[in-house]
């Protein structure tokens, strides 16, 4: 698995601003079937959006991050005191006796090279009946072409409802709630523009990366040298071409709608709540 300095490398982009909330974020503050106060601990925090929204709505949060900057951030500019640069399980051994009420990962699972010692470290932060609340991308989402954040470095697992359900189940939880997000239209808008690739952008700049979705793949010094290296002005013009497409496909993805949403076809996002099966 990556180390703290890959995701700096990679997500450091992100460190010095506060992001909107994920859909699993927003399905469980608005799930009728999630505990509405207690004790919170959310892994891998990030800066600290979600632990910020918990925080109002009643919860005691805490949270844990490997990307220093991004705890940083959520300590200094949130006041988020108890947010941790350790891995859940760094977090067990050294807190052992801190239990908490709820235990949430959202877009965190996908990124476990190990995920059943992950969720075993996880449970071990639980009280009694507690809670466990995740999301992750949906395996059987609608996709019209490939998608290489599911591929390692970045994503090692692929995660359907069945599958989830069952290795929920065998760790000892009972699903409460598990939602499919459907296919919005800015989702549609993006599986237009993948659809509609040619690979002229790429020819163009000479092969130079295209996005950080191709230099997530290198290794890691070529990817410094990547995300260091100014773009060139054919290459900034490439990239606006670039965008104005993908703003070109969202009214095709506003006509195309109401037939996608009749097909079922899912969104991103796979939300799930779980509440432990048994009290030690």
């Amino acid at each position: 698995m990556p180390d703290a300095k890959w995701y700096e490398q990679m997500y450091g982009g992100r460190d010095g601003k506060l992001m909107e909330l994920e859909p699993g974020h927003k399905h469980f503050l608005t799930d009728a079937q999630a505990p509405r106060r207690g004790t919170l601990l959310d892994i891998g925090c990030g800066t600290g959006n979600f632990l910020a929204a918990a925080r109002e709505r009643g919860y005691e949060v805490s949270g844990t991050e490997l990307d220093p900057k991004a705890a940083e951030f959520a300590k200094e500019k949130l006041g988020l005191s108890l947010v941790f640069g350790l891995t859940i399980a760094e977090f067990v051994g050294k807190y052992p006796e801190q239990k908490f009420d709820v235990v949430t990962f959202f877009e965190v699972l996908e990124h476990q090279a190990e995920p059943v010692a992950f969720l075993r470290s996880a449970k071990a932060c639980l009280r009694g009946r507690g809670y466990v609340a995740l999301s992750v991308p949906n395996r059987e989402r609608w996709l019209t072409g490939p998608d290489v954040f599911d591929f390692p470095p970045n994503h090692f697992l692929r995660w359907s409802p069945a599958a989830l359900k069952n290795f929920l189940r065998a760790q000892g939880f009972e699903i409460v709630c598990m939602q499919e997000e459907p296919a919005g239209l800015a989702y549609t808008a993006q599986m237009i523009n993948i659809k509609l690739r040619t690979g002229l952008v790429r020819r163009v700049r000479g092969g130079a990366p295209e996005s950080f979705r191709d230099v997530m793949q290198m290794e890691a010094q070529e990817a410094r040298h990547a995300l260091e290296t100014k773009p060139t002005p054919l290459q900034r013009v490439m990239r606006m071409l670039g965008r104005a497409k993908a703003a070109a496909c969202l009214p095709i993805a506003a006509a195309a709608y109401p037939y996608i949403r009749m097909r079922g076809h899912k969104g991103a996002y796979l939300y799930c709540l779980a509440r432990r099966a048994e009290v030690d």
